[in-house]
């Protein structure tokens, strides 16, 4: 924002690797309503609203499970349970499950508009990520909607952070107008890093956020969960037909834990730094790095294989 210059990426360099060589921002509110529409229209599933898990047990032919609805309790049983149940998991904390990593200092404030920037400012790419010496931003572009992401000051109160007069504040750092920005809505919440001890306990499955969380710079949170599930699927599918037994289950730990530490925790915390670094010689020469990648089509694929998360997925399938 402060010298003008940038650095763009064309996903079409991984064209031969992926048969959707671009970024999709279908936002997680969207995307259970899709899940949910599929599962009302499936015979064999029952969706239960207002209703949390208390506790879990298992013995070796099933796995129980408290539930409550309206304050009462009840115990249902099925033969495996996957636990995508979020970041406070209460399957994870039932079983006492390490959850390492960090939780950073700052808040992340975001702010949701339809002012229409692209035609104000030039040039303006779909998913923006901008650093200055004193502040960074994430402008992207959702159905109807731009999306408008920043760190928490240091030192500013959450009801601050995500008041209308300081928003408005921050927007205008984008771009400055006389009249307010219409928000539709805004959020604040706080950023970890950490990964569960072991994906698998006995019947119990743990998958997204119930087992990683890391900050959201890249887009790699609902994509994990959705690797997850994939790799979890497949598993649960041979298992269940008969055609390989439980132990099938530690080979998801073993290819999916790794991902999240070596390859989606560690882009996002790269992600962060890049974002956050405040010298400002270091910042450019950082920037400038990444120019020189963007702009060599091989360095620049490399980037993208990992950025987009296929070279982790390649990866972990390489794991037996």
């Amino acid at each position: 924002r402060e010298s003008g210059e940038r650095a763009e990426f064309n996903l079409g360099l991984i064209s031969d690797r992926t048969s959707h060589p671009y970024r999709v921002q279908c936002e997680q509110h969207k995307m259970t309503r899709m899940i949910l529409s599929e599962l009302e229209s499936n015979d064999l599933v029952e969706v239960s609203f207002s209703t949390k898990v208390v506790d879990v047990d298992q013995d070796s032919d099933f796995v129980y499970l408290t539930i409550e609805n309206n304050g009462e309790k009840n115990k249902i049983k099925g033969k495996y349970v996957i636990a995508a149940d979020g970041a406070n998991s209460a399957i994870r904390q039932s079983l006492n499950l390490g959850f390492e990593g960090v939780t950073y200092p700052e808040w992340f404030v975001q702010a949701t508009t339809p002012f229409e920037f692209r035609d104000y400012i030039p040039n303006l790419s779909l998913i923006n990520y901008v650093s200055d010496s004193n502040e960074w931003f994430v402008l992207l572009r959702v159905v109807g909607n731009w999306r408008c992401l920043f760190p928490s000051r240091e030192g500013e109160k959450q009801e601050d952070a995500i008041s209308e007069d300081s928003l408005q504040k921050r927007i205008n750092g984008i771009l400055e107008r006389s009249e307010k920005y219409l928000l539709t809505h805004k959020t604040i919440y706080r950023i970890h890093q950490r990964v569960a001890t072991t994906y698998n306990v006995g019947k119990i499955l743990l998958a997204g956020d119930s087992a990683h969380l890391n900050n959201p710079l890249g887009g790699m949170g609902m994509n994990g969960g959705i690797h997850d599930a994939i790799n979890l699927t497949e598993k649960l599918s041979r298992v269940w037909k008969k055609t390989a037994d439980e132990k099938l289950f530690d080979l998801y730990t073993k290819q999916r834990q790794p991902v999240a530490v070596e390859s989606v925790q560690a882009q996002a915390e790269r992600n962060r730094q890049l974002l956050n670094e405040q010298d400002r010689e270091t910042r450019l020469a950082r920037f400038r790095e990444m120019q020189t990648t963007a702009n060599d089509p091989v360095k620049a694929r490399s980037f993208l294989l990992k950025s987009s998360m296929i070279e982790s997925l390649e990866k972990a399938d390489r794991i037996r």
